[in-house]
Protein backbone atom coordinates (compact mmCIF):
# COMPACT_ATOMS: atom_id res chain seq x y z
CA UNK A 1 0.00 0.00 0.00
CA UNK A 2 1.36 3.16 -0.99
CA UNK A 3 0.55 6.33 1.00
CA UNK A 4 1.12 10.21 1.02
CA UNK A 5 -1.28 11.27 3.61
CA UNK A 6 -0.69 15.15 4.93
CA UNK A 7 -1.82 16.37 7.79
CA UNK A 8 -1.15 20.03 9.11
CA UNK A 9 -1.18 20.56 12.98
CA UNK A 10 -1.32 23.59 15.04
CA UNK A 11 1.10 23.57 18.05
CA UNK A 12 -0.78 25.82 20.15
CA UNK A 13 -2.45 26.13 23.86
CA UNK A 14 -5.17 23.85 22.92
CA UNK A 15 -3.09 21.21 21.50
CA UNK A 16 -1.55 21.28 24.74
CA UNK A 17 -4.29 21.08 27.16
CA UNK A 18 -5.24 17.69 24.61
CA UNK A 19 -1.96 16.48 25.16
CA UNK A 20 -2.21 16.67 28.65
CA UNK A 21 -5.72 15.35 29.25
CA UNK A 22 -4.86 12.53 27.37
CA UNK A 23 -1.60 12.11 29.62
CA UNK A 24 -4.04 12.49 32.41
CA UNK A 25 -6.62 10.07 31.28
CA UNK A 26 -3.35 7.33 30.73
CA UNK A 27 -2.11 7.73 34.21
CA UNK A 28 -5.61 7.55 35.76
CA UNK A 29 -6.15 4.07 34.00
CA UNK A 30 -3.35 2.71 34.60
CA UNK A 31 -2.58 3.70 38.73
CA UNK A 32 -6.11 4.45 39.96
CA UNK A 33 -7.72 1.08 38.60
CA UNK A 34 -4.46 -1.12 40.43
CA UNK A 35 -4.95 0.88 43.72
CA UNK A 36 -8.66 0.73 43.54
CA UNK A 37 -8.81 -2.81 42.87
CA UNK A 38 -6.18 -3.64 45.83
CA UNK A 39 -8.12 -1.25 48.18
CA UNK A 40 -10.62 -2.98 47.38
CA UNK A 41 -9.40 -6.03 48.46
CA UNK A 42 -8.55 -4.62 51.70
CA UNK A 43 -12.36 -2.96 51.80
CA UNK A 44 -13.57 -6.56 51.23
CA UNK A 45 -11.69 -8.16 54.11
CA UNK A 46 -11.88 -5.44 56.83
CA UNK A 47 -15.49 -5.95 56.42
CA UNK A 48 -15.65 -9.43 56.56
CA UNK A 49 -13.63 -8.64 59.94
CA UNK A 50 -16.39 -6.13 60.98
CA UNK A 51 -13.64 -3.50 60.90
CA UNK A 52 -16.04 -1.23 59.77
CA UNK A 53 -14.18 1.87 60.66
CA UNK A 54 -10.93 0.54 58.60
CA UNK A 55 -12.79 0.01 55.60
CA UNK A 56 -14.87 3.75 55.33
CA UNK A 57 -11.45 5.12 56.49
CA UNK A 58 -9.84 3.26 53.24
CA UNK A 59 -12.74 4.49 50.67
CA UNK A 60 -11.83 8.27 52.20
CA UNK A 61 -8.46 7.58 51.37
CA UNK A 62 -9.44 6.05 47.62
CA UNK A 63 -11.25 9.20 47.37
CA UNK A 64 -8.69 11.87 48.69
CA UNK A 65 -6.09 10.00 46.30
CA UNK A 66 -8.71 10.80 43.26
CA UNK A 67 -9.13 14.12 44.16
CA UNK A 68 -5.81 14.62 45.18
CA UNK A 69 -4.62 13.21 41.71
CA UNK A 70 -6.87 15.54 39.44
CA UNK A 71 -6.18 18.86 41.28
CA UNK A 72 -1.99 17.96 40.77
CA UNK A 73 -3.20 17.09 37.25
CA UNK A 74 -5.20 20.97 36.62
CA UNK A 75 -2.09 22.41 38.42
CA UNK A 76 0.23 20.83 36.26
CA UNK A 77 -1.63 21.54 33.03
CA UNK A 78 -1.66 25.28 34.67
CA UNK A 79 1.87 25.29 35.05
CA UNK A 80 2.58 23.98 31.30
CA UNK A 81 0.57 26.62 29.83
CA UNK A 82 2.27 29.18 31.91
CA UNK A 83 5.89 27.76 31.01
CA UNK A 84 4.88 27.13 26.93
CA UNK A 85 5.96 29.40 24.31
CA UNK A 86 3.59 28.00 22.28
CA UNK A 87 0.29 29.58 24.08
CA UNK A 88 2.00 33.32 22.60
CA UNK A 89 3.54 32.18 19.59
CA UNK A 90 1.95 28.87 18.04
CA UNK A 91 3.66 26.74 15.78
CA UNK A 92 2.50 25.52 12.69
CA UNK A 93 3.72 21.95 11.55
CA UNK A 94 3.43 20.18 8.66
CA UNK A 95 3.64 16.04 8.36
CA UNK A 96 3.83 14.68 4.81
CA UNK A 97 3.51 10.60 5.92
CA UNK A 98 5.43 8.12 3.48
CA UNK A 99 5.88 4.59 3.33
CA UNK A 100 9.21 4.35 4.73
CA UNK A 101 9.63 7.60 6.62
CA UNK A 102 7.36 10.75 7.25
CA UNK A 103 8.26 14.70 6.63
CA UNK A 104 7.89 17.38 9.28
CA UNK A 105 8.10 21.06 8.04
CA UNK A 106 7.45 23.74 10.39
CA UNK A 107 8.04 27.99 10.80
CA UNK A 108 11.98 26.70 11.39
CA UNK A 109 13.21 23.72 9.18
CA UNK A 110 12.17 20.79 7.55
CA UNK A 111 13.62 17.17 8.35
CA UNK A 112 12.50 13.86 7.79
CA UNK A 113 12.05 10.74 10.63
CA UNK A 114 12.28 7.05 9.21
CA UNK A 115 9.79 4.99 10.92
CA UNK A 116 12.56 2.57 12.61
CA UNK A 117 13.22 5.31 14.79
CA UNK A 118 9.37 5.41 15.96
CA UNK A 119 9.29 3.21 19.31
CA UNK A 120 5.39 3.68 19.18
CA UNK A 121 2.15 5.00 17.78
CA UNK A 122 -0.74 5.81 20.13
CA UNK A 123 -4.35 7.31 19.40
CA UNK A 124 -5.92 9.73 21.56
CA UNK A 125 -9.56 11.13 21.08
CA UNK A 126 -8.12 13.94 19.10
CA UNK A 127 -4.65 13.29 18.02
CA UNK A 128 -2.15 10.44 17.12
CA UNK A 129 1.05 10.26 19.06
CA UNK A 130 3.96 9.23 17.79
CA UNK A 131 7.33 8.70 19.85
CA UNK A 132 10.79 8.14 18.98
CA UNK A 133 13.57 6.68 20.18
CA UNK A 134 15.19 9.96 20.06
CA UNK A 135 12.71 11.13 23.13
CA UNK A 136 10.64 13.45 20.78
CA UNK A 137 6.98 13.19 20.58
CA UNK A 138 4.91 14.15 17.90
CA UNK A 139 1.23 14.94 17.49
CA UNK A 140 -0.45 14.58 14.79
CA UNK A 141 -4.17 16.48 14.75
CA UNK A 142 -7.19 14.75 13.30
CA UNK A 143 -8.09 18.29 12.54
CA UNK A 144 -5.08 18.63 10.39
CA UNK A 145 -6.10 15.67 7.58
CA UNK A 146 -7.32 16.68 4.18
CA UNK A 147 -9.80 13.96 4.40
CA UNK A 148 -11.52 11.74 7.01
CA UNK A 149 -10.05 8.72 4.41
CA UNK A 150 -6.40 10.36 4.89
CA UNK A 151 -7.23 9.84 8.89
CA UNK A 152 -8.25 6.21 7.91
CA UNK A 153 -5.39 5.51 5.79
CA UNK A 154 -2.77 6.72 8.26
CA UNK A 155 -4.69 4.88 11.21
CA UNK A 156 -4.76 1.54 9.03
CA UNK A 157 -1.27 2.30 8.38
CA UNK A 158 0.06 2.93 11.93
CA UNK A 159 -1.72 -0.18 13.01
CA UNK A 160 0.29 -2.55 10.60
CA UNK A 161 3.62 -0.44 10.76
CA UNK A 162 3.50 0.31 15.00
CA UNK A 163 1.15 -2.67 15.91
CA UNK A 164 -1.31 0.23 16.93
CA UNK A 165 -4.63 -1.00 18.78
CA UNK A 166 -7.33 -0.54 17.30
CA UNK A 167 -10.26 1.97 18.35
Amino acid sequence: MEINIRNTTNYNKDLIIKYNKYYSKSYMKKNFIIIGLVSLGFIIYMLIEENYGYAALLVGLMIAYYLLTLILQKFTIKRMLSKSPLVDNPIEQTYVFMNDKFRVTNNAKTYEVNYDHIKSAKQGQEFFLLQSSHRKSYIIDFKGFESEEDKKKLKDFFIIRFNMKYK
